[in-house]
């Protein structure tokens, strides 16, 4: 990281950063370019688990099938800086990205579990859903191999 002023290397600032991201970006090897996708996703938590669901067939359990390294990246806190007085301007942020490595979940009980997770990023712990599409619905879990965070916040 070239600005190591910006790391942060707290293992609970990085989980509280994971909890108010929104979406994950999943970046998947085609041989060619990767495929670059936005998912919802829940995890453990720790953070070194993610979980993604979806419809049972796509081009990214088709390329997963050939290679389950995946790159990743997070961000959220995003802000306009301006400074006017040197004519300049950025953005303050939130980032954490690495890379992991996928696999599918198919027994019921941690297809339910990885749901709950999932539920539990966008609401509270123990959020009733429908459980009738989950042996419509593919999970993916990731596991974290790598990961680094980053934070810009001036004001």
């Amino acid at each position: 990281m070239r600005r190591t002023d910006r790391a942060v290397t707290n293992e609970a600032e990085i989980v509280d950063i994971l909890r108010r991201c929104e979406v994950l970006h999943l970046a998947i090897n085609t041989g060619a370019a990767p495929y670059l996708l936005p998912v919802s996703f829940g995890m453990e938590p720790d953070g070194m688990t993610f979980y993604i669901h979806g419809s049972l067939s796509g081009r990214k359990y088709d390329l997963l099938a050939q290679d389950n390294r995946v790159g990743f990246q997070l961000e959220c806190t995003h802000g306009l800086v301006l400074e006017e007085e040197n004519h300049s301007c950025s953005v303050n942020y939130e980032s954490v990205m690495g890379w992991g490595l996928i696999d599918e979940l198919t027994a019921e009980g941690e297809k339910r579990h990885a749901l709950d997770r999932i539920m539990a990023q966008y609401h509270a712990d123990g959020f009733p859903y429908n459980p009738a599409p989950i042996p419509k619905t593919r999970i993916l879990r990731l596991r974290v191999q790598e990961r680094t965070a980053k934070r810009r916040k001036k004001f």
